[in-house]
């Protein structure tokens, strides 16, 4: 049976990355202008989907999230003795606000995400290989609401205390397409050309939803992708026709959300460097292998040569990343904006106590999370809402050991223009 779900788990994987690789694309005309022609989403439509569905039906069990705790793979439960580190009162204004400059917490009425594997939960509580493939999007660092902070810290959970009528947070195991993925619209293997697809995706959604009310309700969007480019495209592909392509990709989305979501605030995280999973110590064999097979650009020797030139490459996606956020267009309307949270800009794993890297953080695979590790990028990517532009931390920390609240002299999620007085004019 092993073998069988081992099999299945593999050629669902390999479809995925055929169905996202430019390569095959590039053979098909780009109908829609979203970056994905028609044939392929009939193509997921008709085939991919459904095995997806029958993978993660069979791969799912109760028994891994005991597991997951027995191993320390999940956060330590919070008793319900110790209190939210935040104080609540005052974290949602009295009266809606107009302006971006001006939200408070609790005043984020709808959540979503966009991003690939590391948003949509792969891996999350998995015991083996086949079990990465189970998307956990309940526990979705950005975009999962499952539980609460107490077991599961996220982002949606997080924004719950302050507000506990939030909506569009996802929950339980399922796939982008599935009802219960809400608004988190992450897809496996999707890479930062998929951004302006994803995107529009969400906004359809968003506005498809009853709940919705468009003009009022004031909406949080994290988006982070790009591991995947730097894992299985950057080795074949021209540097400076993938960094224009990415620059229009993700202008255009940008545009797409400020034109069609009013009150949005986009939270948009910088990519982690991935060469560093090449320091990672103590990897098991099956890692090993597995890491070649999903990041072959950084870990097959036969690209060695190229890595310099790749984290050039990173450096000026980083590089024109934080220069379209700077550009006027997105600061003329007083209810979109679009923050750089930089916390995952240079990351670096923890280590145990022998001094090697401490795998509990990461998922069967060693490349993408356990809950732990995603709750404390939960923890990171909220801290840097709270810290002002221009001085956000860079890295993560311990869960908890730093968790920054607003206050009575700082209430607002931090902006370009609210971090530029102390008082948050």
């Amino acid at each position: 049976m092993y073998m069988v779900l081992l099999c299945l788990s593999l050629i669902t994987a390999l479809l995925g990355q055929s169905i996202i690789s430019q390569a095959w694309l590039n053979r098909y005309a780009d109908e829609d202008l979203s970056g994905i022609p028609q044939i392929a989403l009939a193509f997921q439509d008709k085939h991919y989907y459904p095995l997806r569905r029958t993978v993660q039906a069979l791969l799912r069990s109760p028994s891994r999230i005991e597991w997951a705790r027995t191993n320390n793979k999940t956060q330590k439960a919070v008793p319900e003795a110790i209190e939210f580190p935040c104080k609540t009162n005052g974290t949602r204004s009295m009266t809606t606000p107009t302006s971006v400059h001006q939200i408070r917490p609790g005043d984020i009425d709808i959540i979503g995400s966009i991003g690939d594997s590391l948003t949509a939960g792969y891996g999350t509580l998995s015991r083996n290989l086949p079990e990465v493939l189970i998307e956990e999007r309940g526990l979705s660092w950005s975009g999962g609401g499952e539980g609460t902070w107490r077991e599961y810290l996220t982002l949606p959970n997080i924004i719950k205390v302050f507000n506990p009528d939030l909506f569009g947070y996802s929950y339980g195991a399922s796939l982008a397409e599935q009802r219960a993925s809400q608004f988190n619209v992450a897809e496996g293997a999707a890479v930062s050309q998929d951004i302006f697809y994803m995107t529009r995706e969400l906004v359809k959604r968003i506005k498809n939803d009853k709940r919705v009310k468009l003009n009022e309700h004031w909406k949080l969007i994290t988006i982070w992708i790009g591991a995947n480019t730097f894992c299985t495209q950057i080795c074949y592909e021209d540097h400076n026709k993938l960094t224009q392509l990415y620059y229009e990709k993700l202008h255009r989305a940008l545009s797409y959300i400020k034109n069609n979501l009013p009150r949005t605030i986009v939270n948009f995280v910088l990519d982690f460097n991935v060469q560093i999973l090449m320091s990672m110590s103590g990897r098991p064999e099956v890692c090993k292998i597995n890491n070649i097979l999903v990041c072959p650009c950084v870990f097959c020797t036969q690209f060695k040569q190229q890595i310099p030139q790749m984290m050039k490459t990173l450096l000026d996606f980083h590089k024109f990343e934080k220069n379209i956020v700077e550009m006027e267009e997105f600061k003329t309307q007083d209810d979109f904006t679009v923050i750089i949270q930089p916390f995952a800009e240079h990351l670096s794993f923890p280590l145990n106590r022998l001094n090697k890297t401490d795998l509990t953080f990461f998922a069967a695979d060693c490349f993408h999370f356990s809950q732990k590790g995603y709750a404390t990028f939960a923890n990171a990517l909220w801290n840097n809402m709270m810290e002002p532009v221009g001085h956000k931390s860079t890295n993560w920390t311990n869960l908890f050991d730093r968790f920054l609240c607003p206050t009575a002299d700082s209430p607002f999620i931090k902006t370009w223009k609210n971090s530029a007085t102390k008082d948050d004019v």
